[in-house]
């Protein structure tokens, strides 16, 4: 019996300081996009275009002076807006902010989901949305980031 209550106390630690280091790691990477959004200049790289469905998009880099991207803004219009905004840190994806928004009805929000990565790994499992899919949102942000290095705008 002793060893079930040491058991169940040791996993409820190392619950809790896993969450609470998830919590930190969060809060750094809000800090850092709150600070570096405030503090930096940025020489922006806009590009619109149509997709074949003929919904328009709005593709926007915001690069640091360094020549690093520190985000990339996809929004797409059509019935809804959908907004997708991708963080990056050292070349890293670090969060992903989707947004879904009804056009015709006072840009009334109808979906979100935000995700923290580090190393490449989800941070806020929790947060998981089905409609957006973190996996998705993560290779959409680094298949983003890849064309861009690639091509330069």
């Amino acid at each position: 019996m002793k060893k079930i209550i040491l058991n169940l106390v040791f996993s409820l630690f190392a619950f809790n300081s896993f969450a609470q280091t998830n919590n930190a790691v969060i809060e750094e990477i809000q800090q850092y996009i709150q600070s570096t959004s405030q503090n930096e200049w940025f020489d922006p790289v806009n590009k619109t275009g149509t997709l074949e469905d003929g919904s328009t998009y709005d593709l926007a880099y915001y690069i640091l002076p360094d020549d690093e991207i520190f985000s990339i803004i996809y929004t797409l219009f059509d019935k809804n807006t959908l907004r997708k905004v991708f963080y990056y840190q050292n070349n890293e994806l670090i969060a992903s902010i989707i947004e879904e928004r009804d056009g015709n009805n006072a840009n009334e929000l109808l979906r979100y989901a935000d995700y923290f990565y580090k190393n490449g790994v989800l941070i806020n499992t929790n947060d998981e949305k089905k409609d957006f899919p973190s996996t998705e949102s993560y290779t959409e942000g680094m298949e983003k980031l890849k064309e861009f290095n690639t091509t330069g705008d």
